[in-house]
């Protein structure tokens, strides 16, 4: 072999050698990239757990109106529900189903308390068939929050009807019962039950369910007035099941209306108050008077009468009703003042 090709052959080899330390260099330097890539995401991966745990632990923590309001929810309004539906069961148990009384108060209980008059089946299982495809259009086509709390309503109130027949519960009967009296305190008692359940923000279902449906179709219209005519037309068929003449439908219409007095004073009676709307010629000394005897402020607005074109105020004053009369006095003790008033149902906000 001549002596150029032994160093063509060296120099290849050396090429070689030189790609091949290069190559196992390169290998080395990425399996080194690779181990350091590796060993960085370890040391990560506890910190990024951290922040992960950390995001977690604020996202768990609740504002106080959370925390109230979740209390409520879970806490406030079953006992509500559970209590409003004892209260109804209560009712008809005690007073309804008497042998004594003996009356349909309306609605789907109305029906089931003819029903059991009739055959002894009793009304808590036909409450909660007859609800049963009720709570599921409420379900589908109302609010759900409201059917499914309605839901859990019919099934206690139902279950503690069938409850206190079978344990035999001592019912409003006996020599000396007066039927009046009974139907008054079932309509007081039914109407807390009904102003605990709307807090809850639930109902007793069967009426109260088909008057939200057709008031869904028909909006113009108060649901109060669906309501009140399907119970009137179970009240009127009961004259016609039980064998007393017309005494359980006044029954019916006295414990209706004694539900409904109460129910609005729970719900309402209590915030409502009186607005006077005053024009005098005299704001300054009038308001003074008002807010030191009343302890109630007052708005004053400018106005002019249109009849002579003269500047007036129009004072607005918002009082308790037990205030009227000393409201009135003090009126009167200013002249070219003409005021009138009206009621409100309910007061919202600072009532000073």
């Amino acid at each position: 072999m001549s002596t150029e090709n032994q160093q063509n052959e060296i120099t290849e080899a050396a090429e070689n050698t030189e790609q091949t330390v290069q190559t196992d260099t390169a290998e080395q330097i990425a399996q080194a990239e690779v181990a350091a890539a590796g060993a960085a995401a370890v040391e990560q991966k506890p910190v990024v757990g951290a922040k992960k745990a950390k995001a977690k632990k604020e996202k768990v923590a609740l504002t106080p109106e959370q925390k109230k309001k979740r209390i409520r929810n879970f806490v406030v309004v079953p006992i509500m529900i559970l209590v409003a539906s004892f209260i109804r069961s209560l009712c008809v148990q005690v007073f309804m189903t008497s042998p004594e009384l003996n009356f349909a108060p309306g609605g789907v209980t109305g029906i089931g308390t003819m029903i059991q008059y009739k055959t002894g089946f009793s009304t808590g299982y036909t409450n909660i068939l007859i609800n049963i495809p009720l709570l599921i259009i409420a379900f589908i086509f109302l609010n759900k929050g409201f059917a499914i709390k309605t839901a859990c309503a019919v099934g206690l109130s139902s279950g503690g009807m069938v409850l206190m027949e079978k344990l035999n519960f001592p019912q409003y009967t006996g020599a000396n019962v007066e039927p009046v009296l009974g139907a008054i305190a079932c309509g007081v008692l039914g109407g807390v039950a009904v102003a605990i359940m709307i807090r809850a923000g639930a109902s007793n279902g069967g009426t109260d369910i088909i008057a939200a449906l057709i008031q869904r179709k028909y909006q113009a219209a108060g649901i109060t007035w669906f309501i009140m005519g399907l119970d009137a037309i179970v009240v009127l068929v009961s004259y016609f099941v039980y064998d007393n003449g017309l005494t359980p439908v006044f029954m019916s219409f006295t414990q209706q209306f004694s539900s409904a007095m109460v129910g609005d004073v729970i719900l309402t009676g209590f915030k409502s108050a009186i607005k006077y709307e005053i024009i005098t010629d005299d704001p300054e000394a009038l308001s003074a008077e008002l807010i030191a005897k009343l302890r109630h402020s007052v708005t004053k607005i400018d106005a002019t009468g249109m009849y002579a074109h003269s500047k007036k105020a129009l004072l607005v004053c918002v009082i308790h009703k037990r205030q009227v009369s000393e409201f009135n006095k003090i009126l009167k003790k200013y002249d070219n003042t003409f005021a009138y008033v009206t009621s409100t149902s309910e007061v919202l906000g600072k009532f000073y």
